[in-house]
Parts: structure tokens; sequence; C-alpha cells
């Protein structure tokens, strides 16, 4: 299997080719290119070993062909041939060069078996996992891989000679994805996928295999002389043929009724069937007031942005509320405004409540205005989430899904929260089919894919997910940092992680991972190195490393580097110091479980036993504690080490043996290393998990 196919990720002719590459090499060396130890090995060894050189098996192994099944075998289905057609050429190639131009035909002979061989091992499967049959095409037909019915739209040029009109591309682009999305008969890539192909220069064909796309809708926008004017093209990718083209034009107070044209010229030129609902759907202006409709298109561009940036979501958030002052009754900006409100409390930048007031009052006024809205069903479900009701958020989100059924961002809504519920299977299934819609979205491999693996310990398929994501956006520092911590919590090496945090440059945007000094912080910790927090600038001041999966005073990093140098003293005042900001942080935020548990470690460092016992004990209670797969391991944790540190030896090893082999964010060799398990380091019962686990 290729690694793609390991890793439940979407297939195509080149995991086939994959296969084929380990056929050849067998046959040359007559030893596997993955066989190493169990046969319950070979998958992770296929995800993340490079196969051994063929010359260590077989000294004159021609060099050119040692390089065709390198290339083969290469992990990214993009550094592989990209058809057996293209393979074959220079498989005839090598062959006449090496024997002169009598042997191809038994060479390419030899090759197509075992290219049978490698088809019959894995390719039947990915027929078989889409549901498709292999029939012989009419005489003189083209053979398409995808069907004409899966569409992507390319990013949409902007052609607008005022910089102040270039949302108008970006704008026009989502929108229609949402639109055609509407349609139940199509399947259309979602828009984070397509948008690394803007401005691109790659042949249209190529561009289709990799979102596995049969159509492909490409164009501009532009804004000159009062006048909104789209041009799009149509086209078939097997066959180039240009199906349609559109050249719709308008006041910009017009932009939904042209987008609205738009999806359902491009519907009819796929040949995909339309219901009287879905094309109503489509129809229906979703606000009379056109400057409205604008500042919504504004925000949506700011809110579509990647990389969870706060300044672009508190920018969508000004664009909607500005939105909403011209027309009241937009339902669809007060879901916007909802599911903006959500995710600034959900990131941790807004903790006041008047933000989750706010997230809950657009989601409702979103659904009074218009109870048949997907979007309003979308925030409501939002709200029900943030509020921990899970059973009505999915049913919030089945309502949606009816019409929406092709919206990967709906989908991945659904997957993460199944992946709140601890609903692992779900969740993977959910994962798939977003990945089928949306197969060059970022932030569904490295959060929704590599973090969810991390967590159930599916380690080698958690790496493979952090490199696909990093392969796609070199730039996304956050993933390298998460992948350098699986890479610990698996084989124990911090070099991974220790090199993803020392490559950030320093005023990095991390998201919700916060800031370099919060990673370098935790990673120091965990290293031992008493003097390099202390060092450290940020450990120095008055400061808070806040993030999304933690809330620690700097004071408390000193604390734990003075007692690692055996510092009494200095210690104690430390813990005395992270003390008095906890106590004021439990006061500003009661309900946040990062601040109890991070108040729990300090009592503990103090040695008040009362007050820690008592924070582990908020801890067990809490929402997060009992019913969250996301984070409630993350809280069990630190409870363990709070009780951990307060004498509760038994009480806190209960607990990490209850997470070692579930779903958590707990290894062996996190135990082996943080020093905020050493009080009871040396007790039977952790001495014998380490064992049990480590081995």
């Amino acid at each position: 299997m290729s690694p793609e196919q390991v890793m439940g990720l979407p297939t195509d002719a080149r995991s086939d080719i994959f296969s084929f590459g380990t056929v050849l090499y067998e046959m040359l060396t007559a030893r596997r290119a993955f066989g190493v130890g169990a046969a319950g090995d070979t998958p992770s060894a296929v995800v993340t070993n490079d196969a051994p050189s063929m010359t260590e098996y077989r000294d004159g192994a021609p060099a050119g062909l040692r390089s065709l099944i390198a290339r083969c075998l290469a992990k990214r289905p993009d550094d592989r041939f990209q058809s057996a057609d293209e393979l074959t050429k220079e498989l005839a190639a090598l062959a006449v060069a090496r024997d002169g131009p009598r042997r191809p035909r038994r060479v390419l002979w030899a090759a197509g078996a075992a290219l049978l061989i490698a088809v019959g091992a894995g390719g039947v499967l990915y027929v078989q996992q889409r549901g498709q049959r292999l029939t012989a095409p009419e005489p003189g037909a083209t053979i398409s891989r995808h069907p004409r019915t899966t569409i992507a739209v390319l990013p949409l040029q902007n052609l607008s000679s005022d910089p102040a009109q270039a949302y108008f591309a970006g704008g026009v682009h989502d929108e229609l994805i949402t639109q055609l999305s509407k349609a139940a008969s199509l399947r259309v890539i979602g828009r984070s996928s397509v948008m690394g192909y803007r401005a691109t220069t790659m042949p249209l064909g190529r561009v289709a295999d990799e979102l596995g796309a049969g159509t492909v809708v490409e164009g501009s926008v532009e804004v000159t002389g009062g006048q909104l004017h789209v041009r799009l093209n149509i086209v078939d990718t097997a066959t180039r043929q240009l199906l349609r083209t559109v050249d719709d034009r308008g006041a910009p107070g017009d932009a939904f009724a042209i987008q609205s044209r738009i999806a359902q010229t491009v519907v009819a030129a796929v040949g995909g069937a339309i219901s009287k609902d879905e094309l109503a759907r489509i129809a229906q202006a979703p606000t009379a007031n056109a400057e409205a409709y604008r500042l919504y298109l504004q925000g949506k561009d700011y809110q579509n942005r990647p990389g969870y940036l706060r300044t672009n979501w508190k920018a969508s958030q000004q664009l909607f509320e500005r939105a909403l002052a011209l027309d009241p009754a937009f339902a669809l900006a007060h879901a916007a405004l909802s599911v903006t409100h959500g995710m600034r409390s959900g990131f941790r930048w807004d903790t006041s409540p008047e933000g989750a007031a706010l997230q809950r009052q657009h989601a409702e006024t979103a659904l009074r205005l218009a109870p048949d809205l997907p979007q309003a069903h979308v925030a409501m479900a939002l709200v029900y989430r943030a509020e921990r009701d899970n059973r009505r958020a999915l049913e919030e989100f089945a309502v949606a899904l009816e019409q929406l059924p092709n919206d990967s961002e709906m989908v991945s809504w659904i997957a993460y929260l199944n992946r709140r519920l601890g609903h692992w299977d779900e969740l993977f299934a959910w994962y798939e089919k977003a990945i089928l819609l949306n197969p060059r979205d970022v932030d569904l491999f490295w959060d929704l894919g590599g973090e969810s693996f991390a967590l159930t310990h599916r380690y080698p398929q958690a790496i493979a997910a952090y490199d696909w994501a990093l392969a796609l956006a070199p730039d996304l520092h956050y993933a390298a940092i998460r992948r350098g911590l699986a890479w610990f919590l698996w084989r124990g090496d911090l070099k991974p992680l220790h090199d993803a945090v020392d490559g950030l440059p320093e005023n990095s945007d991390l998201g919700v991972g916060a800031s370099v000094a919060a990673q370098r912080a935790a990673l120091l910790l965990l290293e031992r190195d008493a003097a390099g927090l202390l060092r450290m600038a940020e450990v120095r001041k008055d400061k808070d490393f806040d993030g999304q999966l933690f809330f620690v005073p700097s004071a408390l990093y000193a604390a734990w580097a003075h007692r690692l140098r055996g510092e009494g003293g200095e210690a104690r005042a430390a813990f005395r110091a992270a003390a008095l900001r906890l106590d004021a942080a439990v006061r500003e935020l009661p309900g946040d479980w990062r601040v109890h548990a991070a108040r729990g470690l300090a009592m503990a460092g103090l040695g008040r036993r009362d007050q820690a016992r008592a924070e582990a004990s908020w801890l067990q209670h809490s929402d997060f504690y009992r019913a969250d797969g996301t984070f409630g391991s993350m809280a069990a944790e630190a409870r363990a080490q709070i009780l951990a540190q307060s004498g509760e030896a038994d009480a806190a090893l209960d607990e990490i043996e209850r997470l070692l082999p579930g779903p958590s964010w707990l290894s062996v060799h996190s135990l082996s290393c943080d020093p905020r398990w050493d009080p009871i380091r040396s007790h039977p019962r952790f001495q014998a998990l380490l064992l049990k686990y480590g081995s």
C-alpha cells in the first residue's frame, strides 16, 4: 500500500505506481522494500522509512533503474511518475539505452506483468473504495479518472485596478463554491484546497489530478466603471473540452444574482441534476442591501484566510457588524458573526462572558429570521458545541447537512465535533470525506488529521499527516512543532521538536500555539534545562504564556527551573508569585480548566496540599475532563501531575494508567522526561507502567 492508502487519504493511479515500485524493488533485490520486523510494522515503515539502497543487495543494479524505482517509491504522489504511460516510456528509454532497440518489448512485457501484480494488490482496493466499476470504454472514448460532476472552482483573478475592490474576487469565488455545494449531485472541492492554485502556471490536467476534479472553473472578476464583470471558462479536464463560457455583468450590488446565475450555468454544463428546492436556495437573495452584501463578502474574505490569525477574525467581526448596521434582518451575516464570536472565544482570544452571549444571540437571530438557512443551523450547532450540548449540536449539523450535503466546511465541523465527543471511528470516517472534498486543505491535514492520529497514538500516520501539511505550507510553523512533539511521544527523541522550535523566526505568529517563547519554555522544561529557562527574557518578566491549550505564568516556569537546580528559597518565591497571579486569573476566568490546572501545580509547589487537591477535584468534575475527547485527557494529565506533587501517588497513578493506553497526549517518553513526575518516579507502579508501555 502507498503512504496515502496507509493514512486513509484519497488515492489515484499514482498509488498503483508506488505499489509497482515495490514489486520492481523486490524483483531486483529479492528483498521487500519495507520488510522490517513484524508484519504489523510495515504500514509504519511505508509512511516513515525510505527503502534501503538497492546497492546493499545488488551491486550491479543499473543507476537509471535505481533512480526510476526510487521515483516510484516517493512518499508524496507529486514526486512520483504521474501516469503509467509516463513510467512505461521511461522504462523503454532505459531498455534502449542499456540493451539496444531489440530488447524493449521483453522489458516492457515484464514490467507490464509487474504492474498487473501491483494493481491487483492496490488498484482493486482503490476502485472498491470509491464504489466504481471497471467497464470497457467505447471505441475512441476518452477515459476520465474523475467524474465531470466533481468540480474545482479555481481562485478568480482580480482584474480591478482599484485595490479597494480586490475583495470581490475572493468573495465571489467563496460564495460560488457555497452555492454549488447546495446541489447534492455535485462534489465541490473545498476553498482551502483550490487556493493553492492562485495564479498557477501548472497544466490544467495536473491541477485536475491533484484535486481529483473532472471539471475546472477558472476566470476573472473585474470592477470598473461602476460594473461588476465576471468571466469564466468551464472545462472538462478529461477531454480539455470547453463546456461553457460565462460572461456576466451588473452593478456591484448585483453580485449575489450574478453568482446565482453562474452556479446554475455550471450545474447545467456538467450535467448535474438539481431539485426545485436546491434551485430555490441557490436563487434566493440573502439581502436587498447591496452595501451590506459587499461588507459581508469582505468579512468572509477575512474569515477564510488561513492560519487562525487573531487579526483576521477581528476584522471579520467588524465587517459583519457594519453589514448588520445597514440591514439588521440580514440572517446570513448574523450567522457569520455568530461563528466569528465562537471562534474568538474558542481560541481564547475573547474570554469574556459577553463574547459567548453574542455568539448565541446572533445564531438565534439568524434562525428566527431564516429558519431554513443552513448557515444559521451551523451557527446554532457551534453554540451548542461551545455549551457542551453535543446531542443538540449534532441535530443542528444534520439539518444543515441536508441543504449543504457536499460542503467541505460542514463536513469538517462534523468531524471536529466527533473528535470532541471521542467518537473516533466516526471522526476518521468524516475526516476521509473531508479530505475527498478538500484534498489540499492544510488545516485538515495537520489539525484534524495529525492531531487526531497523535491523540490516538497512531504516530506514524500523525507524522505523515503533519508532513503532508508542511509540504503544502512550509511556513506553517505550529504544524512543525506538533510534528516534533508526535515524534517525541512516539520515539522519545526530542531533536525533531528542538529543531522545529530553533528554526522558528522569533516573531512567528503560531495562532493557537501562542508564541515562540511559549513553545521554547515548554521544550526546555522537557529537556530539564533549568539554566536555559532562567536565561529566557520572557521567563524573567511578569508574563503569561497564554495559548488555546495552556495558561502558564512565567513565574511557574521559573519555579520549576529553580527546583531543578535545588534552589529551594528561590523556587518557593517563584511559586508564591505564580500563585498570586493565578488567584487573580481564577477570579477573571472561573470556568477555565487551563487556569485551574496551573493553579493546582502552583499550590502543590508551595506545599499547600489541600488547595492543590481542591483544584485536582475541580478538574475531575469539569465538563472538559468528563466529556471532551480533545481536551479531557489534558485536564486529566494536569490532575495527575497535581496529585503526584501533593502526596497522592496512587490516585495519580490510577489516572496515568487510564491515560496511557487510551486517547491522550501522554506517553512513556513524556513520563520519563517531564520533571513534574519526579515525586512518583521511583514508585514501583510508575516503573511498572514504563516497562509495560515502553516495550
